[in-house]
């Protein structure tokens, strides 16, 4: 009887059937079907096809032999996820780890994964966390942004400093990191203030003009 690895995937029995050709065309066309739409970890894959009650043995091998072509393989898969999260959607490294085994991709496999991709782009937690946070401040309304570059204590300030630091939390974000990505939201609504400013008065200082 075929057993099966970590994945959830069967493999070869001595007594099961030959597998060295290309599996069938009734697992193979929704299998690549579902790959074409959008990138996927071998446990997805098998999960979407187990649901349309196909076979599991034939599943298995349209696995392997997708896998041996590379048209489906973890470690591209989670290479690709981390990017673009990181350009779209930051969050800190744990998220990106959890995201990917939570996709069935090996733990061992995500954290070197996530770990590849941060050195490689050099980026540190504190410098997600500064991403996110000038990314939420961009698409708050004047208001929000206003409020946090309040000098002195106010019911306004407090509440957007909440907003922020809450966002960063469901980001994955705490300690320094944190800290880091709030220093950086309210920075990025100064800087865009001081911008709003420089556009309604020309790019002029108060005293430009002619003598």
């Amino acid at each position: 009887m075929p057993k099966a690895d970590g994945r959830g995937v069967l493999q070869p029995s001595p007594d099961s059937p030959d597998t060295s050709g290309p599996p069938p065309e009734s697992v193979l066309k929704p299998a690549l079907r579902l790959l074409s739409a959008r990138a996927r970890s071998v446990l997805e894959l098998r999960d979407r096809l187990l649901r349309k009650s196909l076979n599991p043995r034939e599943i298995s091998h349209c696995l392997q032999w997708l896998e041996e072509r590379n048209l489906l393989n973890d470690e591209e898969f989670s290479g690709a996820l981390v990017r673009d999260r990181i350009r779209f959607s930051p969050r800190s490294p744990f998220l990106l780890q959890r995201e990917l085994v939570e996709k069935g991709v090996a733990r061992t496999l995500a954290e070197r994964v996530v770990e590849e991709v941060c050195d490689k782009e050099g980026l540190s937690a504190a410098d997600l966390a500064q991403i996110a946070a000038e990314d939420w401040v961009r698409k708050q309304g004047p208001a929000t942004r206003a409020n946090l570059t309040e000098d002195r204590f106010s019911p306004e300030r407090e509440k957007a400093r909440r907003r922020l630091y809450g966002f960063l939390a469901r980001r994955g974000f705490a300690g320094d990191a944190a800290r880091w990505g709030m220093d950086a939201g309210e920075a990025k609504a100064r800087e865009m203030a001081g911008d709003k400013e420089a556009r309604k008065s020309g790019g002029k200082s108060p005293s430009s003009g002619p003598l």
